[in-house]
């Protein structure tokens, strides 16, 4: 067999397999958080999450958090043993908002910063 037909025969399954692929990730609505910056917006994302302030939970919704916003690291003290703190900003620039999280293991405090 030539080593034409054998590249064809190699990318007419490999096609397949990516169809059968992308068809069942579709269905089980997998994603796939590489960067550190969606890791840690969706452990926050799991948790439950509680509010110091009533007005802070009208901005910010568990289906929207990885998409609009984004993880300050240079401001955030990740070194701590018990609670993780994050400075998480909004990726829209008229209206920036800031929130201060202390990421424990069940649950996600939120706090609105005004900088």
């Amino acid at each position: 067999m030539s080593l034409f037909k054998r590249l064809l025969f190699y990318f007419f399954g490999f096609s397949i397999g990516l169809i059968f692929l992308f068809f069942f990730i579709n269905k089980k609505e997998a994603t796939f958080n590489y960067s550190p910056n969606k890791r840690v917006l969706a452990d926050i994302q799991k948790k439950e999450w509680i509010f110091v302030s009533i007005n802070d939970s009208s901005k910010i919704k568990k289906t929207n958090i990885i998409n609009n916003f984004k993880v300050d690291f240079s401001k955030s003290n990740v070194e701590l043993d018990s609670c993780k703190i994050y400075i998480l900003e909004s990726k829209n620039q008229e209206d920036k908002v800031y929130y201060r999280i202390e990421n424990c293991s069940k649950k996600a405090t939120f706090k609105n910063l005004y900088l």
